[in-house]
């Protein structure tokens, strides 16, 4: 009788099962908490925008004299007008601070962690420290209109943060479409474009009748001849957006990238209606509050259009050329 075949054992480790994350670790780290917290810190970065314009608007630059409290003795504002609008102002900021919070842990806790998205989370970090600092400053200095003009172009740069994370962390990606680098370009350069003319009206604010409180200084600058100077960049970016029509039409682009379009070129058109209204009503102050959050939401609009495109990682290869070559091979392979 013959011994049986002895087993075969396999020599190798059995891998141990894949550890699951908790399942709070799990819905935290769901990409669509960050995406909606992002977007959540988009839409109060915008807000941050108009209740700060309407604190310079109304005289409420000095409704809180003091920073972080209120008045000297107390932290809430007192029941004044310019101190509640003041006082709003800062909760909002209070808002932002905690939505960006929020949007960092869920980048943090998102797996697997994308290290861009980290980077962006921390950018808005940063921003907001600057913006309260700032802030900070621009009280305790009385209003300093160099000083207003910073904390506004700072929450720009912190709105277009807050966008491009929304959009990094979109689940799937998002509809980003494929287009010529001319394309990319003219958009970008809408963006710089729009940027030039946010600091310029910055300096017309700082010129003109409201001051966010009376008696604070101004920039010694004509304020018609600033006026007109920011007028003439928004010519040049309507300019610059009509020509954008045109490519995008030789590009061919979807409807997605023409609704992106089309919402660029609504909102220009309202603002360029407002700016007018503006300097002709002598900056009256409902609609100088519009054209600051017409400008916020304009390059909010500017800046999604240009992240849904993407140029080429590498020039496409002329069909004549990749004919050619197929040609030039067949030979040398039948030769072998």
């Amino acid at each position: 009788m013959s011994d049986p075949t002895p087993l075969q054992v396999d020599p190798r480790p059995t891998p141990a099962p894949a550890a699951q994350p908790a399942g709070h670790l799990a819905r935290a780290s769901n990409p669509k908490i960050l995406h909606w917290c992002a977007t959540a810190a988009s839409v109060a970065i915008i807000g941050l925008i108009g209740s700060g314009g309407w604190v310079r608007l109304s005289g409420s630059g000095l409704g809180c004299p003091t920073w972080p409290n209120c008045t000297a003795h107390q932290l809430v504002a007192p029941d004044r007008y310019h101190a509640l609008v003041e006082f709003v102002n800062r909760g909002f900021i209070t808002a932002v601070g905690v939505l960006i919070g929020v949007t960092v842990l869920a980048a943090l806790v998102q797996r697997p962690r994308r290290r861009d998205v980290v980077w962006l989370a921390a950018g808005l970090v940063i921003g907001y420290i600057g913006e309260a600092v700032l802030g900070g400053i621009t009280v305790l200095l009385k209003l300093a209109p160099a000083l207003v003009a910073s904390h506004l172009i700072l929450a720009m740069g912190l709105l277009i943060d807050a966008l491009v994370l929304q959009r990094r962390s979109r689940p799937g990606g998002g509809d980003v479409e494929v287009v010529d680098r001319s394309v990319v370009w003219l958009s970008t350069l809408l963006i710089v474009v729009m940027l030039v003319g946010v600091a310029v009206g910055t300096v017309v604010t700082g010129s003109g009748p409201h001051s966010g409180s009376p008696g604070t200084p101004r920039f010694d600058l004509p304020f018609a001849s600033v006026a007109e100077l920011h007028a003439v960049i928004g010519m040049f970016l309507f300019g610059l957006t009509v020509a954008l029509w045109f490519v995008l039409r030789t590009a061919g682009v979807g409807r997605a990238t023409w609704r992106r379009y089309g919402t660029v070129l609504g909102l220009m058109a309202l603002q360029g209606c407002l700016g007018y209204a503006t300097y002709f009503t002598k900056v009256q102050v409902d609609l100088a509050e519009s054209h600051i959050v017409g400008g916020a939401l304009l390059l909010a609009a500017l800046v999604l259009l240009r992240l849904g495109l993407r140029a080429p990682s590498k020039p496409p290869v002329e069909p004549a050329a990749s004919t050619a070559a197929a040609a030039d091979a067949q030979p040398a392979a039948l030769s072998r």
